[in-house]
């Protein structure tokens, strides 16, 4: 008996630690009702590092029936906005998972990223923008962080000390 119970013990620790240890990109997603339905978003991939291959990840559940919401590929538009800049991408539906939406980019600059969907769930209009915030999801992060054994300068770091070289250059000429 003693034995039965130590081994339960354990297993019970195990998962435990288990559901402790399993990703959270769920946690790290935000979630916010739009009219009848629920929209919860972040990045595909979390965290999101500069300058690798990340993108929109989108949600939709119908609150009176539960269900995830299909098709909208046709009907709802995304953008992805950084500062000034904006581009709109094709929501793709994420394979095998209905009601999910993915559209591919690669962010190239760290920092707060927004998320627009705009257009109309079955007769339902839509414009919400999502930003990256500590109550949502992260932004991007830069890749330094990561790098081991020595960071590797970003393509604009090395156009900035390019230009300042160029310069320096010009004014040796003269």
């Amino acid at each position: 008996m003693r034995r039965m119970a130590s081994a339960l013990h354990a297993a019970l620790g195990m998962l435990i630690l288990a559901l402790l240890l399993a990703p959270a990109t769920a946690l790290a997603h935000e979630h916010r009702e739009v009219g009848p339905y629920e929209f919860t978003v972040g990045f595909i991939n979390e965290p999101a590092f500069e300058n690798e291959q990340n993108g929109i990840w989108l949600r939709v559940v119908d609150h009176t029936t539960n269900q995830p919401v299909e098709g909208l590929a046709a009907t709802l538009r995304a953008e992805v906005i950084k500062g000034a800049q904006q581009r709109e991408l094709e929501l793709k539906p994420a394979w095998n998972e209905p009601g999910v939406y993915t559209a591919v980019f690669y962010p190239t600059e760290p920092g707060d990223y927004t998320f627009r969907f705009y257009g109309e769930i079955n007769g339902t209009p839509v414009d919400e923008s999502f930003t990256s915030s500590p109550d949502g999801f992260d932004g991007v992060q830069p890749v330094s962080a990561l790098q081991f054994p020595r960071s590797v300068p970003t393509n604009a770091t090395l156009a900035e000390q390019l230009a300042a070289a160029q310069a320096t250059a010009r004014t040796a000429l003269i």
